[in-house]
């Protein structure tokens, strides 16, 4: 009785902590990531410009904007600020940072405080070199082709392709949970059989 009980108690521990850890900072695509990463369009922005770009939320919530950006010159010389509007031009979220953190190429994450209500709407990100020295300029990356359920603007201009871009929502993941559910099953079965096969 007392190992059955020990055995049931392991096992509401071990879902608990996949549950916890199933809580993350989901990724939803706005771009077909299906594009090889070197046919991407790099699109440089000197200070004072901006790259905007439309999308429709996957999620209820938004947390926050993940963009592919990298910089020519000094990182933590260059600002951007950023806005995010809603199907009735209405600002839901703004901010400004710093690139001094930045990883050439890499997803920079932008946050802001949750939303509500999104799944099914369209909005508006705004990206603005808010400060960039002379010669230098701020690069978000596009792939290329025409969409016009997410049209993309850069500097004022209609373009071609879409940012790469994602969304995050902060939540329970049910793949996270079923792929690391899955790896502690194996390597508890995996050690109960090395213990059987030195026994």
């Amino acid at each position: 009785m007392k190992k059955k009980l020990g055995w049931i108690i392991f096992a509401v521990v071990l879902i608990a902590f996949t549950c916890v850890y199933a809580i993350v900072d989901k990724n939803n695509a706005i771009y077909d990531r299906t594009v090889d990463t070197s046919k991407y369009v790099a699109l440089g922005l000197e200070q004072g410009e901006t790259v905007s770009q439309s999308f429709t939320s996957k999620e209820d919530r938004l947390d926050g904007i993940n963009i592919k950006m990298s910089v020519s010159g000094q990182a933590n010389e260059k600002k951007i600020s950023y806005l995010l509007k809603d199907e009735d031009d209405k600002k839901v979220a703004s901010g400004s940072v710093s690139l001094e953190k930045i990883k050439a190429g890499k997803f920079f994450t932008l946050k802001f405080d949750e939303l509500t209500g999104c799944k099914g709407k369209t909005y508006t990100f705004e990206l603005t070199a808010e400060q960039c020295e002379k010669d230098a300029q701020i690069i978000v990356y596009a792939v290329p082709g025409a969409d016009k359920e997410v049209p993309l603007e850069v500097k004022g201009e209609k373009a071609e392709g879409v940012m790469v871009l994602r969304t995050i929502t902060h939540r329970f993941d049910i793949e996270t949970f079923v792929v690391t559910a899955i790896f502690i099953l194996y390597v508890i079965l995996f050690i109960r059989w090395l213990s059987k096969v030195f026994k």
